[in-house]
């Protein structure tokens, strides 16, 4: 799909005039959100808001027709995220990404709950998920049964039956990931080969479950055409969002029961922003051309790497709308 290009706005201005920030920029970490010089233009910011507030009413009325759970999800938060990175596609595309982030939060949440002993709870659990993207229905939690539900909206679209090998492998692998943090968390190595294993099982972060979404939504222009290069992009992602969230979430994690984070093993934050540029250098190595061609998923792609990458340096996604007080 070729998307058009975005109004340039005023780029000519002077890019070190900046924006006026929140007061004393105490909620932004005392960042500045943008030079003037990179605003978006006005058009696209409008389009942008249009399509967030069509993305939070939908969310909103989904999460509370699943179960209350979803009332801890930074769902206002996630609406604007699904729109800034894809403003050009319709509320009907975006919407099974958008509600993959919300089931993946509550999801996260709740795996987090369980205790040292409930190892072969947890199992069930996840074998139950594993199941259920298979093409099983599972009304025997209310995760299950929402993931029933969205699981067979996703089977229906068209792009489904050339993608779903390759989405029950990371669904499968998100899970293992998942499974072997919670375990690490609480008796796991913080030596060099712990460093190596905490990165082997990046998966943990969910990007693929939510970005596989956005390309099942397309009706096939770019994505099989360019599906290597597009996979090896988003495993390049994958890593960066992994590390990323690591350095927004620690201060608020650090002392939370099954803890584990990259920072925990030894390395210090210098190290995890050179590998978080790293790794959004290959995102931009493989991607630059299909994006200079207009290829939609790669555009996509590129726009969440950055997004997702410069929003963690100033704040994380939980804690700004309805989810504050939790």
């Amino acid at each position: 799909m070729s998307v058009p290009a975005h109004d340039a706005g005023h780029a000519g201005w002077d890019a070190t005039t900046l924006l006026t920030a929140p007061p004393d920029g105490a909620d932004l970490g005392g960042r500045r959100p943008m030079s003037l010089g990179r605003a978006a233009s006005g058009r696209e910011a409008a389009g942008i808001a249009a399509l967030a507030l069509a993305l939070l009413a939908n969310s909103r009325a989904w999460a509370a027709a699943q179960s209350p759970e979803f009332s801890r999800v930074p769902v206002e938060a996630m609406a604007i995220s699904g729109a800034a990175v894809s403003p050009w596609r319709t509320p009907a595309e975006v919407i099974p990404c958008m509600r993959m982030y919300l089931w993946i939060f509550a999801f996260d949440d709740y795996v987090e709950s369980f205790a040292p002993g409930d190892g072969a709870r947890l199992d069930d659990l996840m074998r139950r998920c594993a199941g259920v993207v298979r093409g099983g229905h599972d009304d025997s939690h209310w995760l299950l049964t929402t993931l029933s539900t969205w699981q067979r909206d996703l089977a229906a679209r068209p792009l489904y039956p050339a993608l779903s090998g390759l989405w029950i492998e990371k669904f499968d692998s998100m899970l293992s990931s998942m499974r072997w943090e919670w375990e690490a968390g609480r008796s796991g190595r913080r030596d060099d080969a712990g460093l190596r294993e905490y990165l082997a099982h990046a998966d943990s972060i969910a990007a693929w479950v939510t970005v596989l979404p956005r390309w099942i939504t397309y009706e096939g222009d770019g994505v099989l055409d360019h599906l290597d290069t597009l996979v090896a992009a988003l495993g390049e992602y994958v890593i960066a969002d992994r590390l990323a969230n690591d350095l927004a979430s620690f201060a608020r994690e650090r002392d939370q029961l099954g803890n584990n984070n990259v920072l925990s093993y030894g390395v210090s934050p210098d190290w995890v922003k050179t590998e978080i540029a790293r790794h959004v250098n290959a995102v931009h190595r493989l991607l630059d051309k299909l994006v200079a061609d207009g290829v939609g998923p790669a555009i996509e792609l590129v726009r969440e790497t950055e997004y997702a990458t410069t929003f963690y340096e100033m704040a994380e996604f939980r804690g700004w709308g309805s989810d504050a007080g939790d």
